[in-house]
């Protein structure tokens, strides 16, 4: 037999209305929500969609549009994404665009002409394409994740980025480094980055901020990918003088800086030390496992999609609303104390 929404209900001691509005993307109490999504994943509860949909012309789908999922940060948002839509009844359909405003603008029209309820659209760089304009056209409510848009107001959700890299500088000249170097994604051959670029901003406050000299030989732009970040190290050791520490402004980047430190020798820490920014699996399994910038992940997807669910329920008393979470800083046994 089917679990209905009054198995639910008994199974939390909630009242059915309080369900309700949880599955429509209402605001509920915290404590409410864990709950009811425990009580959901007990019981294997499913919302009966197509009887959803006659009652109120909806579709229960929304659309992702993200670069790629070769993407471990935007990988792991899209999987917390579906299982939160899941759990209230929704799914999702996915487009990669890879990058290409083109592309990008063609998933948002294709997602639009599936009827999908709403978009959480994520582009990476600054372009001259309107992104949303087909959405807005179709009065599809648009939920921008890890970007911002330049043309129209828009709810957006990302981490702070610029506080994260700060954090993580000051960290080093904490420990007495003063050359630092930094593997930036801010590349002149692509177009901006709205996240290589709050990171860029980050480091530069705070060497600012402290008094210590950018030396210009020490920034190395990259374009958030493996090759550049394998790259953008071998430039930095080849240099007469050298960094004592470096800051990475990505995963990619990470991994194949992480890549050309193995194949040169370098010892981290004794040699240089090395932040990154995101925090991921192999930031713990690497020797010396790596100190990190962590980006609240699960809380963006969540904020992502109580934010879609909102408008769509036609709710825009808070519109547009421009989210940046604070990161968390994980001191592990890349970075070495310099006594001066």
């Amino acid at each position: 037999m089917a679990v209905t929404i009054k198995d639910v209900a008994k199974e939390t001691n909630l009242a059915i209305s309080t369900i309700s509005k949880y599955m429509n993307g209402g605001n509920v109490k915290p404590q409410n929500r864990m709950v009811i999504e425990a009580a959901v994943q007990k019981l294997g509860y499913q919302p009966n969609n197509a009887a959803r949909g006659l009652r109120s012309a909806k579709t229960y789908t929304v659309g992702i549009a993200i670069d790629s999922l070769e993407s471990q940060f935007l990988a792991k948002i899209t999987a917390y994404i579906e299982k939160l839509l899941k759990d209230r009844g929704y799914s999702l359909l996915l487009c990669c665009h890879r990058g290409n405003a083109q592309e990008a603008q063609r998933a948002v029209k294709f997602l639009s002409d599936k009827q999908v309820d709403g978009i959480i659209f994520s582009y990476a760089m600054k372009s001259e394409v309107d992104f949303m304009a087909t959405a807005r056209e179709r009065k599809i409510p648009v939920v921008l994740v890890d970007c911002l848009c330049q043309y129209t107001p828009s709810d957006s959700v990302m981490a702070n980025s610029a506080a994260g890299t700060y954090t993580a500088v000051e960290y080093l000249i904490g420990q007495g480094h003063r050359q630092i170097a930094i593997l930036s994604g801010t590349s002149e051959k692509i177009p901006e980055r709205f996240t290589a670029k709050d990171r860029m901003k980050g480091f530069l406050r705070a060497m600012e901020d402290y008094d210590i000299p950018v030396t210009k030989e020490y920034i190395e732009k990259g374009d958030f990918t493996f090759e550049s970040g394998y790259k953008c190290m071998q430039k930095i050791w080849k240099l007469k003088k050298r960094p004592t520490a470096v800051f990475v402004s990505n995963y990619n980047m990470c991994l194949g800086a992480m890549t050309a430190v193995h194949n040169l020798s370098i010892d981290i820490p004794g040699e240089l030390s090395f932040v990154t920014f995101d925090d991921m699996e192999f930031s713990i399994m690497s020797r010396p496992s790596l100190t990190s910038v962590r980006q609240p992940i699960e809380m963006i997807a969540r904020k992502c999609v109580e934010l879609v669910l909102k408008r769509m329920e036609g709710d825009y008393t808070d519109f547009p609303k421009n989210l940046k979470l604070p990161t968390t800083f994980k001191e592990r046994e890349s970075v070495q104390m310099i006594i001066s």
